[in-house]
């Protein structure tokens, strides 16, 4: 008996040690996304660093989040503070991870969730080409039990599981690649004066709209997407927040459209919010120009869409704390409308 507890204890400790050793190595190797538009280490690391109990509303989902919702934007039209806690190409899985990370610090009273990944046919993306995906929503969260948990859906075995969960075995070889700011870092210093907006420059390449009015039938989601779209739907009811599900403007497929449909009729199964706004280009003021690629929205449809949408939102509910005083926020808003005025040249600061 006493031997298998000195064992135990022994196991324990050489473990310990062995995390207090890799755990500084791990944040050095690891990738950091600093600069550009795509500074995702500051968008998801500098939330951890935002006051507590700050956010009225909280934004989820992949890149057609970050890339719709202007938190700046929504802030100056009607005083509501927000944040886009989004990576790319974000499964539901991890958006459910992402909003449990959100309420550890965070009191929103809206819950906004862009539900383009319920389209997704991957069970993993631990996987194959697809896990830089994984790293993206992995890398920038700290270790809790919720990681762990998110490790363990996002991989079909143990090795993957583990890879997710320490990026050290992913990072281990880019000893060659280090620069001065791996090593100079904190993660403690990380902010994003955008709240996780990211800003795509304009193509002004013609997008066209198709037309999704014509598909009224439905298609069944991903059996993993069905599910954890429901398992959202149920931790926001069980916490109090209210929940929108919610199709930024993308020109959205037609079979991504019979998508859509079965998640409004979740949505209505449930007594959620919905809104597919795909539907409303004329009222925002969005043409075939407003885009930075086929799906994503540019620095100016952007701004259109977030104005529009704090409309919405203080229609819907005009009970939403707001807070129009912030110097910092008020900086940041100059910081922004500087760097809109220099992408869109004809856009007033």
């Amino acid at each position: 008996m006493k031997r298998n507890i000195r064992f135990f204890c022994s196991a324990l400790a050489f473990l310990t040690l062995l995390l207090l050793i890799l755990t500084p190595i791990q944040r050095i190797l690891a990738r950091k996304s600093l600069s550009g538009a795509w500074d995702m280490t500051n968008k998801v690391g500098g939330f951890y660093n935002e006051a507590e109990n700050q956010f009225e509303v909280m934004f989820f989902g992949p890149s057609h989040a970050y890339a719709a919702f202007s938190p700046l934007e929504i802030w100056e039209e009607i005083g509501v503070k927000s944040y886009v806690f989004a990576t790319q190409q974000q499964p539901l899985w991890a958006t459910c991870a992402y909003i449990k990370e959100a309420l550890k610090t965070q009191s929103p009273s809206l819950i906004v969730v862009e539900c383009r990944m319920a389209f997704g046919d991957k069970e993993y993306y631990a996987q194959g080409d697809d896990w830089g995906v994984t790293y993206s929503y992995m890398d920038d969260i700290p270790l809790s039990w919720n990681k762990v948990q998110l490790a363990w859906h996002s991989a079909p075995d143990l090795e993957g599981k583990t890879s997710a969960l320490f990026n050290f075995m992913m990072y281990h070889d880019r000893w060659k690649d280090l620069r001065r700011e791996d090593l100079t870092f904190r993660r403690s210093q990380a902010r994003d004066p955008y709240k996780g907006f990211v800003m795509l420059d304009p193509q002004e390449e013609d997008r066209p709209r198709p037309a999704i009015e014509t598909v009224t039938q439905s298609a069944p989601l991903l059996a993993k997407n069905q599910r954890w779209l429901e398992e959202i739907i149920m931790l926001c009811q069980d916490k109090g927040v209210d929940l929108w599900l919610v199709k930024s403007p993308s020109n959205l497929e037609l079979e991504e459209k019979a998508m859509l449909n079965t998640v409004e009729a979740t949505a209505g199964k449930y007594g959620v919010f919905f809104h597919d706004f795909n539907e409303d280009y004329d009222s925002i003021g969005l043409n075939e120009t407003m885009f930075f690629d086929a799906h994503h929205l540019d620095a100016q449809g952007a701004s259109r869409f977030s104005r529009y949408f704090a409309d919405v939102l203080a229609s819907a509910r005009p009970d939403l704390k707001t807070d129009w005083a912030d110097p910092i926020w008020a900086a940041d808003l100059k910081t922004y409308k500087a760097a809109l005025a220099e992408r869109m040249p004809h856009t007033a600061p």
